[in-house]
């Protein structure tokens, strides 16, 4: 009998876009044959819509985001439902990014339903989330990460800044703590920068993440539970200066997979990588960043705990040279997650 799986995409964060083009790629990936697929789209304000039946394989294999514009009476559509009204399920294929999609909500409510999902339960979602938890916990496990400093906006000043600046030098990186694929942050080299940056940014959250530019290149690696090592990319700046969110989907920078390092060097990222995932309690796969300054010492930015599955993401060009194609990809994650469900 064939697996139902719901496969979520969209959501309310600021990486809805994003996670459009995940979730179509994972669609198109998997075999009809073998899985009754079910898309179901997430927008923005929180409407939820998806189909009353399986697609076919001719609608898998040609599947785009138009699909959720059907007809009426092919769709059901409801601001936020219960997800017993999508029972009965096999399992929940995460496509999602960012806010409510990767920060253990709909874990939590997977959960509470009893439906199996893909990827990290719901307390390393929330810990991977949160990018100052997450720098504590790397800390606190001997993993090298960049010095930071914390700020309230309840007790937020110039004298802040300029501690920071002092201690941290300039650049200084400057985070909303729960932003994701490199939005809610910016980079300040000076402290009149830094406040107008701040200003911005205090709109969004009542704390944030203000963290020491490594100066040096950038890499990023996945980390499969039990598959071979997956080779690092590394990311190569052209026309900007950092790597921001307009660099990483403009294409103003340079994929290289694998990353022309030493082989010393790839195996001890790769050590790094499995390190933060288990140090977080990650689960079935997920995706560090890293930083490498002149000397070669590493210091490990963020885990995504669902990275992106979009054509030109990073672990499926990494899972690619250890002989998994895209397809074979998601079905090795799927499959995985529904076997770790068991033991959840």
């Amino acid at each position: 009998m064939r697996k139902k799986v719901f496969v979520f995409m969209g959501g309310p964060s600021s990486e809805h876009s994003v996670s459009l083009v995940s979730g179509a790629g994972i669609v198109r990936a998997l075999d009809a044959h073998k899985y009754d697929v079910h898309p179901v789209l997430i927008a923005q304000n929180g409407e939820w819509t998806w189909g009353k039946k399986a697609l076919t394989p001719y609608q898998v294999q040609n599947f785009n985001v138009n699909f959720f514009a059907g007809a009426e009476n092919d769709m059901q559509k409801k601001m936020r439902p219960s997800l017993e009204e999508l029972k009965p399920v096999d399992i929940a294929l995460l496509a999602l990014h960012g806010r409510f999609g990767e920060d253990g909500h709909i874990q939590a409510m997977l959960e509470y339903a009893g439906i199996p999902y893909t990827g990290s339960g719901v307390l390393s979602s929330a810990l991977a989330m949160d990018k100052i938890k997450s720098k504590e916990i790397y800390k606190a496990n001997d993993i090298p990460t960049a010095s930071f400093r914390v700020w309230q906006s309840e007790n937020f000043s110039k004298e802040l800044i300029e501690e920071a600046f002092e201690n941290l030098g300039s650049p200084l990186v400057i985070k909303d703590p729960l932003g994701g694929s490199s939005l809610g942050m910016g980079f300040a080299k000076n402290v009149d920068e830094a406040g107008k940056l701040c200003e911005k940014l205090f709109e969004h959250s009542s704390r944030l993440l203000a963290e020491q530019f490594i100066a040096g290149k950038e890499a990023s690696c996945g980390y499969i539970e039990g598959c071979k090592p997956l080779p690092p990319t590394e990311v190569r700046m052209t026309t900007r200066e950092y790597f921001d969110f307009e660099a990483k989907y403009n294409g103003e920078v340079i994929e290289i997979t694998p990353a022309e390092f030493s082989e010393s060097l790839t195996k001890e990222i790769q050590n790094l990588v499995r390190k933060a995932h288990q140090a977080l309690d990650c689960e079935i796969y997920s995706r560090t960043d890293v930083r490498i300054d002149k000397n070669g010492n590493l210091f490990v930015l963020e885990t995504n705990t669902l990275p992106g599955m979009t054509p030109t993401s990073f672990l499926p060009a990494q899972a690619k040279h250890i002989g998994l194609d895209y397809s074979i990809l998601v079905e090795t994650l799927l499959e995985k997650s529904l076997t770790k469900s068991t033991g959840r």
